[in-house]
């Protein structure tokens, strides 16, 4: 379950010197100024407003910025237009960019790892496969001979490529494929096989 919503926070208060337009008392105003933010997991993901209201101190009348007179609003513009987004209310953005930024660091090792484990391919290691119905499946190496691998496919399949994960300890089939290393480069550069593993 995703958490999201919006929120607000206090961002500079600021006294008046003008009547309350309610009740009349002298300097009894208070401006505020807040910064309403969208959050996801009450993380701040990006800034969306800023609002304002003024409140008396004497009769505690509220006013939203909508419904303050044109002195009082002409006040609260300009606090609102001092006031800075503060840099806190960008956190969630840059959470996300340096988990994207992560993501592609390591997707770029693995892509890397994978190139160089189907150029110099070992015995056990486990190449995890699409195969033609859309099922996924896992083969592993039996021998390495000159430019020929010899591999051994799971007895299973899964319809998740996430499911692999199940496969890798249960038996695998008796017959033995074999495959030139320039054959698993190519099923690896067209997507065949996903990943492999190296213990």
């Amino acid at each position: 379950m995703i958490i999201y919503g919006s929120k607000s926070k206090l961002l500079i208060q600021e006294a008046l010197p003008d009547n309350c337009p309610h009740c009349g008392t002298k300097n009894s105003l208070t401006l505020s100024v807040f910064q309403k933010y969208a959050h996801v997991f009450w993380i701040p993901l990006f800034p969306m407003s800023k609002i304002g209201v003024s409140q008396c101190d004497h009769c505690k009348q509220v006013l939203e910025h909508k419904e303050m007179p044109s002195t009082l609003l002409s006040a609260y513009e300009n606090l609102k237009a001092q006031t800075k987004t503060p840099l806190w209310a960008f956190s969630g953005l840059v959470l996300l960019a340096v988990i994207i930024v992560l993501a592609v660091i390591q997707s770029n090792k693995k892509t890397d790892e994978n190139l160089q484990f189907v150029t110099a391919p070992k015995v056990g290691d486990i190449y995890e496969v699409k195969v033609e119905n859309g099922q996924y499946t896992i083969f592993k190496v039996n021998a390495v001979k000159s430019d020929s691998v010899y591999v051994q496919y799971s007895n299973f399949q899964v319809n998740k490529i996430t499911g692999l994960h199940t496969l890798k300890s249960d038996t695998y089939a008796p017959d033995i494929f074999g495959y030139s290393k320039q054959e698993l480069r190519n099923m690896l550069d067209s997507g065949t096989i996903y990943g492999i593993d190296r213990e």
